[in-house]
């Protein structure tokens, strides 16, 4: 079966990151596969009538990168943060959370990736529970997309935001009815001064 190029790329500076063959002039794709790499002769055979030519006019051409979204700071400082991936349940919440305490004598506890119905579907997580686990010590919970972080009372009373505080746009530190924070907190200006009670805080 003889292939077709659905799109050639040609007069372009290739960056193959084939060490045997690093710089080539043309590249060649059918079905969003690569099908071959190399001077313009070496693809003018696979051209056909629908097939696409881009002229690069000499621009560099390189694989495509996938960005997989990483911080990579904030996510090497993780990995000595609790991890709660897959955690559900009061319960299960507590021991993890408490286990870790024990081990640890960081000035604020910070767990990574606690779902948001971990408590369940129709009760959202609060400083409430997060008291009754562990009302002593500064807790911060992120959510697995990092906009969302739950703190106990404590934390937001160091913090100096259990009764609220007035942020920028998109941010907030939600409020109870009764006038305090509930515990949980939307997006980094509500987090931030919680964080900061860390002895890695953002100093």
């Amino acid at each position: 079966m003889t292939v077709s190029a659905d799109l050639i790329v040609t007069n372009g500076r290739v960056l193959t990151m084939d060490a045997g063959q690093p710089r080539a002039e043309a590249v060649a794709i059918s079905r969003n596969r690569i099908v071959a790499v190399g001077s313009k002769a070496d693809v003018a055979g696979l051209i056909a009538p629908h097939t696409r030519i881009v002229d690069a006019a000499g621009a560099t051409v390189l694989p495509g990168f996938i960005e997989g979204h990483m911080h990579l700071f904030s996510g090497a400082a993780e990995l000595a943060h609790l991890s709660l991936m897959g955690v559900s349940g009061f319960e299960a919440l507590r021991d993890r959370v408490r286990a870790f305490a024990e081990q640890s004598n960081a000035t604020l506890l910070i767990g990574q990736s606690v779902d948001y119905t971990v408590i369940g579907v129709k009760e959202p997580l609060t400083r409430h529970h997060l008291d009754r686990i562990l009302p002593d010590r500064p807790v911060l919970l992120y959510s697995p997309d990092h906009h969302t972080a739950w703190a106990n009372t404590i934390a937001l009373e160091q913090a100096g935001i259990l009764r609220g505080k007035s942020l920028g746009v998109g941010n907030e530190i939600v409020m109870g009815a009764d006038g305090l924070a509930t515990g949980e907190l939307r997006e980094g200006l509500a987090i931030e001064p919680v964080l900061l009670l860390h002895d890695e805080g953002l100093r």
